[in-house]
């Protein structure tokens, strides 16, 4: 496939939600600026570039790397947290998505990447993750999903009873209100980017949330940022990053890093 073949296939598998590498000095930008004002679907698809985050965010948590752990990302869209998670030294990776769209880019990035053994991507619902046979996983991402889910307690256990060592949440809140809540919500199945359901829940804000988790087995919790207000979601909405660690003392390294940099 030469260059031109491979921008026209990354315009072909849009819209992308995320940018990522997809060979050297090519990133899936190149599609969304192909298309943006043509009246395609990438106007209504938010583009987020959160390779820098994430990947310092795994450095403050493994400061040596990630040292062959195995990482299993639900909702996995693209399939960029687990790139850069490999990038990282994960060993085994595994994601999932209700959305084919999403296996679709996940699967072509594969084949355009380097280093991607051991690694795979099915489409699949969170409630039906049973069916894969996925066994554990040292650390699992649930970034984008609790917050599109019509019972977000079973998903968050179905990950949970997965996870060896670190579950990663990222979520929509509903601030403004005691946080000892779920708000039930609606949202439209047609758009790409929001759940399948039609029924959602956000939760209020991290200690609902750390209640959910201690009842969930995991014994540490560490908030990352909780923003009440974000310029890329919609008024009322917030934003929150959480980490919860199955054993206890695992935050060692995270909070010797905040210390110094507090």
């Amino acid at each position: 496939m030469n260059r031109a073949e491979l921008l026209q296939e990354i315009i072909r598998l849009g819209p992308w939600h995320l940018e990522i590498e997809v060979e050297s000095g090519i990133t899936t930008r190149v599609g969304r600026a192909s298309c943006e004002g043509s009246g395609s679907a990438y106007g209504d698809v938010p583009f987020d570039t959160p390779c820098s985050y994430f990947q310092s965010l795994l450095a403050q948590v493994f400061p040596f790397g990630l040292q062959g752990r195995s990482v299993l990302d639900c909702a996995c869209n693209c399939g960029a947290h687990l790139f850069w998670a490999r990038e990282a030294g994960a060993g085994r990776c595994m994601g999932f998505d209700v959305r084919e769209h999403w296996i679709r880019q996940a699967r072509f990035l594969q084949a355009r990447r380097p280093e991607t053994s051991d690694m795979g991507f099915e489409v699949c619902d969170i409630y039906d993750i049973d069916s894969l046979g996925l066994g554990r996983f040292d650390i699992c991402i649930f970034h984008g999903i609790l917050y599109h889910l019509p019972d977000p307690i079973m998903g968050l256990k179905v990950v949970a009873d997965r996870t060896n060592e670190l579950l990663m949440i990222n979520t929509a809140t509903a601030p403004g209100v005691d946080d000892t809540a779920l708000v039930v919500g609606t949202e439209d199945p047609s758009w790409i980017v929001s759940g399948v359901y039609g029924l959602n829940f956000r939760p209020t804000g991290p200690a609902v949330l750390n209640r959910i988790l201690r009842w969930l087995g995991f014994a540490e919790t560490r908030v990352v940022f909780w923003e009440t207000q974000t310029p890329f979601q919609p008024s009322g909405w917030g934003r929150l990053q959480l980490l919860a660690a199955r054993n206890a003392g695992f935050f060692q390294d995270y909070d010797a890093f905040m210390r110094i940099h507090a």
